[in-house]
């Protein structure tokens, strides 16, 4: 059972949307609150709110199956009942329809438009290039709910760990995977720190791309799903700050007035503009332990284009400073003289110290209609015993998507086995390579 292994509650008020104008939206838990929340505040009545959430939670029964459970790069796997009632009902998940044009199709109100629209950021894309499907998203956060894992996500990490030593796994820590060894087209195993550690099957949840070009030098490139536009990548401020602020939620974002504008500048000149979304998160606010007493922390996050040799120097010291004269704005209160502690990550750092590449989080953008096809498959056809999971590769980026992406690659490796998932193999074990 999940409460074996972690420890999850949910917040009352985990969500809160602020708008320039100074409107604020407040995402209850519980739905009855957050349809009235909506229909008070801005044009949008109930009955559209309504019909939207059921509209997304068709979008997710209709692609449950077809797209997140299984691999879409195995023709046998459509062949059951629920992924032919995806297929058959394939228009109404909006994939050859923006995000942005399937949410003006849904609300009158400009308000909630840009607000569905900040979803799209999830997935390191354009609401104005990524396909409607993605409003599926939306599905989880409002008919499923936000749950937070006390310890924070690093605690998902140990559960699987704890889970893994139970189950008989090795795990080893801090050694380096230098190649992936392939011999007639099958991979045979691993080179770390120069010694070859051999296995029948190997799994890489590196950044994929990395994987092909730093593991797999001498292999061709799969220029069809890696050559692709990459996702955007994030500048983040950690702060100590000195004092509490009751208005802001566990989760917070300040939406930007001109949201298209906002991801061209990203992805079409590698550049940060004036008017950007700030999210803010402050895990204080259910974890007192994680601030001192009348204080908090910050995590304040801005999508930012991944590395073309732009000088982050500069970019950062620029919006640090917009960022600071917004949240003042909204909070009444110079922020500056708050911060306490100060750490900021940006694409460079991400590229160091998660090997994602270009220091693109996302791996490709979702942006282009078909592109939900176009992720990279949790195997290749060129060679064997080799599998891919991690937010790189399909069913996409996240958490619950890289999970959901390790669960896929299990099932495709007990089926190639043809034993149950649940039999413990008697060979050479199977190896997960982190470069």
């Amino acid at each position: 059972k999940t409460e074996d292994y972690i420890d999850i509650i949910r917040p009352e008020l985990p969500f809160n949307y602020f708008f320039d104008d100074g409107l604020v939206l407040n995402f209850y838990a519980d739905l009855e609150r957050l349809i009235e929340e909506l229909t008070t505040k801005t044009e949008d009545d109930k009955v559209t709110i309504e019909r939207f959430l059921e509209d997304i939670k068709t979008k997710y029964e209709l692609t449950d199956h077809v797209f997140l459970q299984n691999s879409l790069h195995i023709i046998s796997n459509y062949w059951n009942k629920e992924v032919l009632k995806g297929l058959v009902n394939f228009h109404k998940v909006e994939v050859f329809r923006s995000m942005d044009e399937a949410n003006k199709r849904n609300f009158k109100d400009e308000h909630t438009r840009r607000l569905f629209n900040s979803f799209a950021s999830y997935m390191g894309s354009s609401p104005f290039k990524a396909p409607g499907v993605l409003n599926v998203i939306s599905h989880f956060q409002l008919n499923s709910g936000i749950f937070l894992p006390r310890g924070g996500m690093y605690s998902i990490a140990k559960s699987l760990v704890k889970l893994g030593e139970e189950l008989g796994v090795s795990i080893e820590t801090r050694v380096r995977v230098e190649e992936i060894i392939v011999e007639n087209d099958v991979t045979r195993g691993v080179v770390c720190n120069g010694e070859a550690r051999y296995a029948d099957i190997v799994i890489s949840n590196s950044d994929v791309y990395n994987t092909y070009k730093k593991l797999l030098p001498e292999h061709k490139v799969p220029a069809m799903f890696l050559e692709r536009q990459k996702s955007h990548s994030a500048i983040v401020f950690l702060w100590g700050i000195k004092k509490s602020f009751p208005q802001l939620a566990l989760h917070n974002m300040v939406l930007s007035e001109n949201m298209k504008e906002e991801y061209e500048i990203i992805f079409k000149d590698g550049d940060i503009g004036e008017d950007f979304t700030i999210y803010l998160y402050i895990s204080s606010k259910t974890n007192p332990d994680d601030a001192p007493e009348g204080c908090e922390n910050w995590y304040v996050l801005i999508n930012a284009p991944h590395l073309q040799g732009q000088d982050w120097e500069a970019i950062k010291d620029r919006v640090r400073a917009k960022i600071l004269e917004r949240l003042s704005n909204i909070l009444g209160e110079d922020i500056a003289q708050l911060i306490a502690f100060e750490k900021v990550q940006d694409p460079r750092t991400f590229e160091v110290q998660t090997g994602a590449a270009f220091g693109a989080i996302y791996g490709n953008s979702f942006n282009g209609k078909l592109s939900v096809f176009f992720r990279h498959p949790n195997f290749t056809g060129k060679i064997k015993n080799l599998y891919f999971c991690g937010g790189t590769v399909h069913p996409g980026s996240g958490v619950p998507l890289s999970l959901l992406s390790a669960k896929i690659v299990s099932e495709l490796i007990a089926k190639q086995s043809g034993k149950d998932k649940n039999e413990k193999r008697v060979s050479r074990p199977a190896l997960s390579a982190r470069s």
